[in-house]
């Protein structure tokens, strides 16, 4: 068995990363930080790369980029004390994560097609992403630091159409695989409300698990149901017949 694609042992190494991060986060410990954070993303995308290699197609290679931007968020993000400009970095890695995600459920659904059929359900999901987005957002907005309102907005967009591109997956993929993309984009959002209400509005208690759990959880759901979407095995003999 390759231990590269072995789900059960990235699966374990990927915890132990995330418990080494939330610890070095809440006692500082910068050290172990700047090695359990990183190998969370180094994890993640080996095992989605050699599990979908086989495949490699636009929406694979989306996925991929999307966890290869995460990582370099990642590590900027761990620099913050360093100099705050970090910030700003780590956010436009950010951003053209989300993008990357939008851009290959948006490839999912094109592929598919199936017209108007089930578009009530993502509907209701996008309407109640985009709603609760908006509402933050207005709430955020007058406590940003001078210089981010743009920035901010402009993530908040991509991250927002991330949610909403998931929801739009319904009826387009196998049910395993949208489930597990709706909810990772989910904790993301999440992820990223608790970090900005922790950096603008109040300091939470415990930030380091809010923020870093619901986020290592969602990054494994994506990748998780982007391989149940690719790697099914009546997608794969389509495949093989429309090659053959």
């Amino acid at each position: 068995m390759d231990l590269r694609k072995n789900t059960l042992l990235n699966g374990a190494l990927y915890l132990l990363a995330l418990i080494g991060t939330c610890i070095a986060q809440m006692h500082g410990l910068h050290t172990l930080e700047f090695i359990c954070k990183p190998l969370l993303m180094i994890i993640l995308s080996s095992w989605f790369f050699f599990n979908s290699r086989r495949v490699g197609d636009r929406f694979t290679l989306l996925v991929q980029a999307g966890l290869l931007f995460s990582l370099i968020g990642d590590v900027a993000l761990m620099f913050t004390y360093v100099d705050d400009f970090n910030f700003l970095v780590g956010l436009g890695a950010f951003f053209l994560a989300q993008l990357c995600y939008a851009f290959a459920f948006a490839q999912n659904i094109a592929d598919v097609g199936g017209g108007m059929e089930g578009i009530l359900v993502p509907l209701v999901i996008a309407f109640g992403i985009g709603t609760c987005a908006f509402f933050f957002t207005w709430d955020l907005v007058p406590h940003l630091e001078e210089g981010l309102g743009v920035p901010v907005f402009a993530y908040v967009i991509a991250l927002t159409l991330m949610g909403m591109l998931a929801a739009f997956r319904y009826r387009r993929t196998y049910p395993r695989s949208f489930w597990l993309v709706l909810v990772g984009a989910l904790l993301i959002i999440f992820s990223d409300g608790a970090l900005a209400w922790d950096r603008f509005r109040l300091p939470l208690r415990w930030s380091s698990l809010w923020i870093m759990v619901p986020y290592a959880i969602g990054q494994f759901m994506i990748a998780a149901g982007a391989l149940a979407h690719v790697l099914d095995p009546d997608n794969l003999l389509r495949r093989e017949a429309m090659t053959t």
